[in-house]
């Protein structure tokens, strides 16, 4: 999802392939999978209630509502069956209580109620075609249920993130639809594992249109008419400028915040100009945090302080 940024410059995109572990196959995915059900570690009732955090004391309802840009949303990001991502290393329980622990120094160093989450991946990339020859495969139900219960019991939110492989985006947001309707949920998308008919997640760098996802925007907003449900997020990870065509042309609807979320890399002056290269003023903006493959990593202060405004901030 990341790209790599050293002294301030942004690889190739052939470099950041093999800088990061690639996507796993199909099979081995399948496995990791039933393993983690059957061993029932997702079936424990939630474990923290906070409530939400803001920037003062604690209270219910954090999540509802409007958005960007009153509020600022913080996930943890990944998958129980990638070790490599926060969510494979903590239980649901544990990386909600990290979640709301992070959330804490943002929502005291800024101005805006911050609200805890999980940034899941529900689709992921595969590195074989698996049974129905898309590189992908979809997470179960049970397991977003999961997510789900525990960014409620935190007053958090929870974002399904898309890793196509050869399928559309389109038909990824239908598969998930019944999540979707809930008013707690919101989408994001990862252009680098969107590689076409063609292409193989790992070995061919994705991208997206502006045009898909103003057709995704069109697809959330007309699903909040009609459930008559508060704003959501779309969130659309980018790390170079080849991740997205066209930004100029994508459409910010009445209740859908489209964010352009920074996923670089690297030293703080390094992620500092990533950010202000890639970020949109007439968008929402969102900034990564990698734990151990950031040289150093960036502080409360810092990261808001950036220019333009950071509404998102995932964790990794």
């Amino acid at each position: 999802m990341a790209a790599l940024l050293v002294v301030g410059l942004l690889l190739p995109a052939t470099a950041v392939a093999s800088a990061r572990p690639g996507p796993p196959s199909a099979a081995a995915f399948e496995r990791a999978t039933r393993d983690l059900l059957r061993a029932g570690t997702l079936d424990g009732p939630a474990a923290a209630r906070s409530g939400g955090v803001g920037t003062g004391p604690v209270a219910g309802g954090a999540a509802g509502g409007e958005l960007f840009p009153r509020k600022r949303l913080l996930t943890m990001y990944g998958a129980p069956q990638l070790g490599s991502t926060i969510l494979g290393r903590l239980g649901p329980g544990a990386a909600a209580r990290k979640a709301v622990k992070q959330a804490r120094p943002y929502a005291r160093a800024g101005d805006r109620r911050v609200i805890p989450g999980f940034d899941l991946i529900a689709v992921v990339a595969n590195s074989t075609p698996g049974p129905d020859g898309e590189y992908r495969t979809r997470q179960p139900n049970r397991l977003i249920r999961t997510y789900l219960r525990e960014a409620r019991s935190i007053g958090g939110r929870l974002v399904l993130d898309i890793q196509p492989g050869r399928a559309r985006v389109s038909d990824e947001i239908e598969a998930l639809e019944q999540w979707i309707d809930e008013p707690d949920v919101d989408v994001s998308i990862d252009p680098e594992w969107a590689v076409g008919p063609r292409g193989v997640p790992g070995r061919t760098m994705g991208k997206i249109k502006a045009k898909e996802i103003n057709r995704v925007s069109r697809r959330l907003q007309r699903t909040i008419d009609r459930n008559d449900l508060p704003p959501k997020a779309l969130v659309i990870h980018q790390f170079h400028s080849g991740s997205v065509r066209r930004p100029r042309d994508i459409v910010q609807r009445r209740d859908v915040d489209v964010t352009l979320n920074f996923d670089g890399i690297g030293s703080p002056a390094a992620k500092k100009a990533g950010y202000r290269a890639l970020s949109r003023r007439a968008l929402f903006n969102g900034f990564s945090i990698f734990y151990t493959l950031d040289t150093k990593v960036m502080g409360p202060r810092s990261v808001l302080g950036l220019e333009p405004e950071v509404d998102f901030l995932l964790f990794q």
